[in-house]
């Protein structure tokens, strides 16, 4: 609560630094919303009121309040105080600094004690050093007054040994050292530009930046480290290098120098241990020392009362830059950073083994191995005050294990170890390479061979004194070069008969692949094209501009998706090019992924001429034969009113008159309906109306209605079954007309009941009836224009019906069964089929 709290109140403000350019803290990203709402913190809804929960009172609690603030997982420096109230004056009651912000304790301590502080939290943007820092004053209930101070994130500003021991060193130290100089007033003006110059071993980077107080250096430093250190780095650099590029050679090399590998492992193992043993014992000394030079000055502070112990050996530490632990009769009285104890990070009562061999053994000093926030430590211990266990005081002094210098001491030992190794196994890997060149001459013939063959060559013959273990390798692979050459020369003698076939056949024949590229053609292609086509050509830009509508055909059908294999079929359309109509075939070259096709070119202009011929006279043989039918009865009646006139009396020549002018009135009608059928069946599609949205049901039912008018005792019973859909795509008269006809057909087929049924989502219609159906031999004919199953039909009903069907886009079929009915269905294309 206490973090949400503090992104509320330090959200604005935070938002306006300038000078420092790291990243901001994430509760920076407040500000355009605090800002928007008001001119100052004071203005806030939340201004003036008590941060929610318990406030901090120790420097225990101020830590593990920071640590659920955003601010600490961002790892900003911080530090945090708890002052007395502003009237009061004097130390901080509680106080943890976690890095060397640049905020001494005075200037925290006027803002703290400052009027302001009284109207509420607010935020304090100072222009420190290296950067922007920003101070939280919060008034608490009680009078006291909480500070947060927070500093850029920068390696300038380094953590404190509290914070060390409570979040413990960076794992990755920069190859870098960087520090500030002293501020120069009226020095010359910053500069973005850094100057590097080269040093020893070392290069150093100079840039000029303003900051308060004046101009100051930044001066970043770079250790090359020493010569030898250097040479071990390039030389493994090329040494991976040369391995990584050495390929079966180098894996052989490795394998047999693995001998050598084995005891530089046992030697940097126990080089490591010699190295953290040598780490320890210079800690040690240093931790001895410490604690002889404090040791006279805690063995005075024995005697103090339990404060005063704790503030006086807070100043020893401070004194001695070093944390320090007091212990009197085995129990922890004062610590150089309270913080830790408070956290549980030092242990009240002194270690047992430590406090046996102090206090009974008469040892004066030791160190000894302990863990503190999981981390290890190693801590010494010195007698201060001697005497017996219930009077003896003890001085501790911890000290982190986490050494960049002893890691970097093991660094360069371990590159030190694998140059070394490199070095043992450059004979291993000459050796190997002698090896390898008496395996890689027979395997560099085989490849020259393998070479050879795949271009069509005879191989080269091999070389004698070959290893015995290759002999089989090559004997078989010269039957395989033979066998290779046998395939290729039946392969040739196949494309030549091929070729030869192709060339005397009338079709055009051309091979392309996915990109329309010419693999064959043969030379009827070539006479129907009007251009020659050779391997490689490009069809659009072969063949004229007349034939791009057959190329984008054949595209189309290369990027339609492939049937699996076996389920090939064969592409067939017709095109106008020109004068003439082009018949196409289009066939795969083979099952997937066979990429290409063969195109059939066949110039059908003479056969469409001849069937259209052939068409027009079974066409004039029908009408005439449809024609003479009514004439027939026309000349009879004319034959009989003639033979009525010319009885004596003439009394029966009205009746015959009027008899025979309704009959040939009749037969003139038929005449008529047989005209018209002719003509709609002959007229094209070309001057068809656009089509429109059709109800399907609507007109079916229109229709059917129209049907049952005839009662109860007409010999048909007409109904519609299904329910209504989406409308779909037709001219609603032509499809009443194809209903009546296929309705007519029913009835004059005997059928007593028809229904017409509607499903599909009203996208299928079918026409079911109970007569007595068609003979199989005679379906497939029952679309013709010249077929019909009765002797008064023209024949031209179905055949009318399909042409109006497919004018549509869609598609009509009948089944039928003698003796059971007939059923025609029409499919039809929805209104929103991408092809309307």
């Amino acid at each position: 609560m206490w973090a949400c709290w503090f992104r509320r109140h330090a959200a604005g403000p935070c938002s306006g630094s300038r000078r420092w350019r790291g990243p901001r803290p994430r509760w920076s990203r407040g500000a355009p919303r605090w800002k928007a709402g008001s001119s100052s913190p004071r203005a806030t809804p939340a201004a003036g009121r008590e941060p929610p929960g318990t406030p901090p009172r120790t420097a225990g609690e101020l830590y593990a309040w920071w640590r659920t603030s955003p601010l600490a997982a961002d790892a900003y420096p911080a530090s945090l105080a708890l002052w007395p109230p502003p009237g009061a004056g004097g130390a901080p009651e509680a106080e943890i600094r976690l890095a060397s912000v640049d905020l001494p304790s005075p200037l925290v301590a006027a803002l703290a004690r400052s009027p302001e502080s009284a109207r509420g939290p607010r935020v304090e943007r100072l222009e420190r050093v290296p950067g922007v820092h920003y101070v939280l004053v919060v008034p608490l209930a009680s009078g006291e007054v909480l500070t947060v101070g927070v500093g850029p994130r920068t390696r300038w500003i380094p953590a404190d040994r509290v914070a060390q021991f409570l979040e413990g060193a960076g794992r990755v130290e920069p190859p870098y050292q960087i520090s500030l100089s002293l501020p120069e007033p009226g020095g010359p003006e910053a500069s973005a530009r850094v100057i590097w110059t080269r040093t020893d071993w070392s290069v150093r980077g100079e840039r000029r930046i303003e900051l308060p107080g004046g101009m100051r250096h930044v001066h970043l430093r770079v250790e090359l480290r020493s010569p030898l250190s250097l040479v071990v780095r390039g030389a493994l650099v090329v040494a991976v290098d040369v391995v990584l590029l050495a390929g079966y050679r180098g894996q052989l090399a490795a394998t047999l120098s693995a001998f050598v590998v084995l005891p530089v492992l046992l030697f940097a193992v126990w080089s490591f241990a010699r190295l953290g043993d040598e780490a320890r014992n210079a800690g040690d000394l240093l931790v001895r020392q410490t604690l002889r030079d404090a040791a006279a000055m805690a063995g005075t502070l024995v005697s103090e009362q339990t404060a005063g112990v704790s503030q006086a050996i807070q100043e020893v530490g401070h004194q001695h830059d070093a944390d320090l632990w007091l212990y009197r009769r085995g129990v922890l009285v004062g610590t150089s950073a309270p913080v830790l104890s408070e956290l549980g990070l030092v242990d009240p009562f002194l270690a047992p083994d430590a406090f046996v061999r102090l206090a009974f053994q008469d040892e004066l000093e030791l160190t000894a191995d302990g863990r503190t926030a999981g981390r290890s430590i190693r801590v010494g211990y010195r007698v201060v005050l001697a005497g017996p266990p219930d009077v003896q005081a003890i001085l501790a002094a911890p000290q982190l294990l986490d050494d960049e210098r002893v890691r970097q001491q093991q660094e360069d030992l371990a590159l030190a170890l694998v140059l070394a190794t490199l070095a043992g196994l450059v004979a291993a890997v000459y050796l190997a390479g002698l090896a390898a060149r008496g395996l890689a001459r027979p395997v560099a013939a085989l490849r020259a061979a393998a070479a050879a063959v795949g271009r069509g060559a005879p191989p080269p013959p091999f070389a004698a004194g070959a290893p015995r273990e290759f002999e089989p390798v090559m004997s078989a692979f010269d039957r395989m070069a033979a066998d290779v050459r046998r395939s290729q020369a039946a392969l040739e003698e196949a494309r030549w008969r091929t070729a030869q076939v192709l060339a005397n056949v009338a079709t055009g024949v051309i091979a392309v692949d996915d990109g329309l590229r010419v693999t064959m053609a043969n030379p009827r292609a070539g006479e129907l094209l009007g251009a020659p086509l050779a391997p490689g050509d490009l069809l659009p830009r072969a063949a004229p501009p007349e034939w791009l509508p057959v190329w984008n055909a054949v595209g189309d059908f290369l990027a339609a998706p492939r049937a699996p294999a076996g389920g090939d079929t064969i592409a067939e359309r017709e095109f106008d090019v020109g004068a003439r109509q082009i018949r196409v075939q289009l066939a795969p070259l083979g099952p997937p992924p066979a990429d290409g096709c063969v195109v059939a070119l066949d110039d059908a202009t003479a056969l469409t001429r001849a069937a259209r011929v052939l068409a027009w006279g079974e066409m004039a043989r029908q009408i005439a034969h449809e024609i003479k039918n009514p004439l027939t009865p026309i000349r009879l009646g004319i034959q009989h009113l003639q033979r009525v006139r010319a009885k004596p009396g003439g009394l029966d020549f009205d009746a015959a008159l009027r008899e025979t002018a309704e009959r040939i009135l009749a037969e003139i009608d038929r005449l008529d309906a047989i005209a018209r059928a002719f003509s709609r069946f002959a007229s094209p599609a070309a001057e068809a109306l656009p089509l429109e949205p059709v109800d399907l049901f609507a007109a079916a039912g229109e229709v059917v209605r129209l049907y049952a008018l005839g009662g109860a005792e007409a010999a048909t019973r007409f109904e519609v079954a299904g329910v209504a859909g989406a409308p779909v795509l037709a001219r609603n008269d032509e499809v009443k007309e194809v209903l009546v006809n296929l309705l007519e057909n029913a009835r004059n087929a005997g059928a007593r009941h028809v229904t017409v049924r509607v499903d599909d989502a009203g996208r299928r219609l079918a026409v079911e009836d109970d007569g007595r159906g068609i003979a199989p031999e005679a379906l497939p004919r029952v679309f013709d224009p010249a077929f019909s199953t009765t002797s008064s039909g023209s024949g031209l009903g179905l055949a009318i019906a399909r042409r109006l069907v497919e004018g549509w886009g869609g598609t009509i079929g009948l089944t039928s069964a003698l003796g059971q009915g007939t059923t025609v269905t029409i499919t039809f294309q929805g209104v929103s089929s991408p092809n309307s």
